[in-house]
């Protein structure tokens, strides 16, 4: 059908018959917001181009049968210009179609007196002035389009309609050139949620837009209504006829294409939601035609077939039972689906929903291993759904994610209610029957999730089945995955130190992998940290904290280790203890009730690894004061009971173990521990280049730089102060580029030292963060004094070289004795490699292990 018989068909259906005589009154006040009928014609109002203006009961001068003109009319100038129409008056009557008139102001003037303007009150003509005679035209925009150009007829069929127009309110009549009927484009454009049904009397068992339009098309049992060409209620005592976000009207089956067309009924400017569910694949042209002016517009959209598919990430997911593992699942044409984690095979099973709740293609989701299946666990402590929305059959309850489960064997039915609990009974994964299961008395678990594998399988339809073989299927299976839990165990600690700060100061696991060297000795004041490696603990520790998943990356305090420790049923034990007592008091160890800033625990999940950072220089770090010299065994444990594995309490929590002491993952009588010995030291510094009386040598030079070594963290906030004593004049150097590298050893930027006198004396302090560790005194000298001794060790490989030279019959002890020191200057290298780096971090044990690799090497070849 042609945009112009669209208007056509708007004229017959919402206009009155030309001869009648009243019509509904529309002012200037009220253009936009009367019903799509004619208007009666009055100087001084406003109306929409394309609309009819009747004139009624002209029984003053002009005439009947008088013909009459429209004539566009210059207010500014008071000018009556060109003739746009004529017309004339039958019985006192004539309409008045304004489809060819353009925006602008208009008279009506007698046909043989173009000057003689004729003004209008409530459609009554009289003689006037142009002034107070004329009208305005003005032109309705209307602007509609869909926001996305392509739908599908499945679970991707919305899209939001936006209609927007320079009218306040208006009906529209909507087609799609015969190519949807009427309950098509009705279904599209209602949402029979958005239906106001307390509005309706006997409309409470309509559940969807197809039965609502049922209900109106047949009048059965609702007073819902179809609407006539007046645009009033079909049936006398029915009032509601416009439904969902769009005001939908269906016409009567009296009415012409009656079944091609719908009406939004008195709108403005909106964007709401349409859907194509069930729609037939193609192109769609939508014409859109407003009833009563030439405003017009035609938005395209495409319907393509659904084709559902999703694929997982990752093929196998491995972690470690009791951590924590991230499922992503990709998706096409769809935004949700099923997922089942496990089978009858590895003895569990849960059924989750996931949907895609910020549209961006794909559903993410975290699991804790630990609690995954737990007695009584809350699902906001097993699942993490980020941005997107999960239930779960198991922790949210049966019935929760509208998956639907059945029996292969029977038919639809499964079990008494074809539940989650029948499912879970008929694949024999409960000990008792599903009404046990139902009331919260039967589970799937004796004791967390075990190593195994466990498959998960994503599912298009929510639909899962139980086959002849009593086996788990399903009906859409979209993609399969493995997760591989292992067995989780401790593999090591060690020691760290970094530079003296609040011990959260560095809250990401990079920064503080930048800035650790590791050692055993430890200078107070600067940060301990303590490095596990270990696995099957991070779940535990989620649960446990506070800020629950966000700690995974946020870090943890320390109250949430010792709330772990001393539950006394997980079998997770970490102790921080000095080696001996003082008097009568317990050794001294590590407070786990420490606040943050005090004591920090950062994870990485992934890795495998623990740690615990200290900042020793604050009195609360640990329970007793720590002392030079003081050392320390740290350890972890995970302990297992003498004679029983492991297992829930009847009606207890995910962490109510029947036996004290017992990691879950573990046989029993088979604990795990591993330890590392550190030292509490106090800072210290030694200069290079002293002299016979310990003074250290500062050269006259213009390019000076001071050395040594210390015992403090490297990449600390090292300075070096160099100031007059004795009777030298006053001076003052300050060295804040200061480096500490990794085997402790400094140098400070260089410094101009040339208008100093050999003889001057002067101070050395070594300050960290403006605080000073230690003092030298320094005597200013024209050279600095060299060592003699290594002059001596130079000659030694002369006189070694000399000796093959006195025969030539043992060539190969000559070949022997240049080796020695080779193999020295080899083991020397190592040596102060294995102080550190040049430059702090975790990377340097690895560094390391290869310089150690090439000086094996050397030797051999020397050999």
């Amino acid at each position: 059908m042609s945009e112009n018989s669209y208007r056509e068909k708007g004229r017959a259906v919402f206009l009155a018959a030309i001869m009648v005589l009243s019509v509904v009154a529309m002012s200037a006040a009220f253009a936009g917001g009367a019903a799509a009928t004619d208007d009666d014609l009055d100087s001084g109002s406003t109306y929409w181009q394309g609309q009819e203006l009747n004139i009624t009961d002209a029984d003053n001068p002009p005439a009947d049968d008088e013909e009459l003109q429209i004539r566009s009319y210059d207010a500014g100038d008071d000018d009556i210009g060109g003739l746009q129409d004529e017309f004339s008056l039958d019985g006192g009557h004539a309409v008045v179609e304004t489809d060819d008139l353009e925006a602008g102001d208009y008279v009506v003037t007698l046909a043989d007196d173009r000057n003689q303007a004729i003004e209008f009150d409530d459609g009554t003509a009289e003689l006037g002035n142009a002034s107070d005679a004329y009208f305005e035209i003005t032109s309705q925009d209307l602007d509609v389009e869909f926001d996305d150009d392509q739908v599908n007829d499945g679970d991707s069929s919305t899209t939001d309609l936006d209609i927007d127009s320079n009218r306040g309110s208006y009906s529209v009549i909507v087609g799609a050139d015969g190519d949807l009927d009427d309950e098509e484009l009705f279904n599209i454009f209602v949402d029979n949620d958005s239906v106001d049904q307390s509005t309706l009397d006997d409309i409470d068992h309509v559940d969807h837009a197809d039965d609502l339009y049922d209900e109106i098309r047949n009048q059965s049992n609702t007073d819902a209504s179809t609407i006539d060409e007046d645009h009033e209620p079909t049936h006398s005592g029915y009032e509601h006829y416009g439904f969902g976000a769009f005001n939908a009207s269906l016409y009567d089956d009296s009415e012409d294409d009656y079944d091609e067309l719908i009406v939004l009924s008195n709108i403005n400017d909106r964007e709401e939601e349409v859907d194509f569910h069930g729609v037939d694949a193609d192109e769609y042209e939508f014409d859109f035609d407003v009833v009563d002016t030439t405003a017009e517009d035609s938005a395209s959209i495409e319907v393509v077939e659904e084709d559902v598919d999703g694929e997982f990430d990752q093929s196998v997911y491995t972690q470690t039972a009791g951590d924590i593992v991230e499922f992503t699942v990709e998706l096409e044409d769809t935004d949700e689906t099923w997922i089942q984690i496990g089978d009858e095979d590895a003895g569990f099973v849960d059924v989750v929903h996931v949907e895609d709740d910020d549209d961006e293609g794909e559903v993410s989701f975290k699991v804790n291993t630990r609690t995954l299946g737990a007695h009584d666990a809350d699902t906001e402590d097993v699942y993490y759904d980020g941005d997107d929305e999960l239930t779960s059959e198991v922790h949210d309850g049966v019935g929760s994610t509208g998956a639907v489960f059945h029996d292969e064997e029977v038919g639809d039915q499964l079990g008494d209610q074809s539940d989650f609990a029948d499912y879970l009974d008929e694949l024999g994964l409960i000990s008792e029957d599903a009404s046990d299961y139902r009331a919260g008395t039967d589970y799937q678990l004796t004791r967390p999730l075990q190593a195994t594998d466990y498959d998960v399988a994503a599912n298009g339809n929510g639909d899962f089945i139980v086959d002849g073989d009593g086996e788990s299927e399903l009906d859409e299976e979209l993609d399969l995955a493995t997760l591989d839990l292992t067995t989780p165990g401790v593999d090591s600690i060690s020691t760290w130190v970094a530079p003296g700060d609040d011990a959260d100061e560095d809250d990401e696991l990079d920064e503080v992998a930048d800035i650790v060297t590791e050692r055993t000795d430890v200078a107070e004041e600067d940060r301990l940290v303590i490095k596990a490696e270990a696995t099957g603990l991070y779940g535990a520790l989620a649960y446990h904290d506070s800020d629950g998943w966000d700690s995974l990356d946020d870090g943890f305090e320390a109250g949430t280790l010792d709330d772990l420790i001393t539950d006394n049923h997980e079998g997770i034990n970490f102790e921080v203890e000095a080696d001996d007592a003082t008097g009568n008091q317990d050794p001294t160890s590590l407070n786990l009730g420490a606040d943050e800033d005090d004591v920090f625990i950062l994870v990485d999940n992934d890795a495998g690894e623990l740690y615990v950072i200290v900042d020793t220089s604050s009195s609360d770090a640990f329970d007793r004061s720590i002392e030079d010299g003081m050392d320390f065994t740290a350890e972890l444990e995970y302990e297992t009971h003498d004679d029983e594995r492991y297992e829930y309490q009847t009606g207890g929590g995910p962490f109510d173990g029947v036996y004290h002491d017992a990691y879950p993952y573990f046989q029993a009588d088979s604990d795990q521990s591993v330890s590392t010995e550190f030292t509490i030291v106090d800072p210290a510094v030694t200069f290079d280049n002293l002299d016979e009386d310990d003074n250290v040598q500062l050269e006259a030079d213009d390019e000076f730089v001071v050395t040594g070594e210390t015992n403090v963290a490297p990449g600390s906030d090292a300075s070096v102060r160099i100031t007059n004593a004795g009777d030298t004049p006053s001076f003052l150097h300050t060295l804040d580029d200061t480096e500490i590298d990794s085997d402790g050893t400094f140098e400070s930027e260089s410094v101009d030292l040339s208008d100093r006198s050999e003889g001057d004396e002067g101070e050395l302090d070594f300050r960290i963060s403006g605080s000073t560790i230690d003092s030298a005194d320094a005597l200013f000298v024209d050279e600095l004094e060299t060592d003699d001794e290594p002059e001596e060790t130079d000659d030694e490989p002369e006189e070694t070289d000399d000796e093959p030279e006195e025969t030539d019959d043992e060539p190969e002890e000559t070949d022997d004795e240049p080796a020695e020191p080779t193999d020295d200057t080899t083991d020397d290298t190592t040596d102060d490699t294995a102080e550190g780096d040049d430059v702090p971090g975790f990377g340097v044990a690895v560094a390391l292990v290869a310089l150690l690799a090439a000086a094996m090497l050397a030797l051999r070849r020397q050999n």
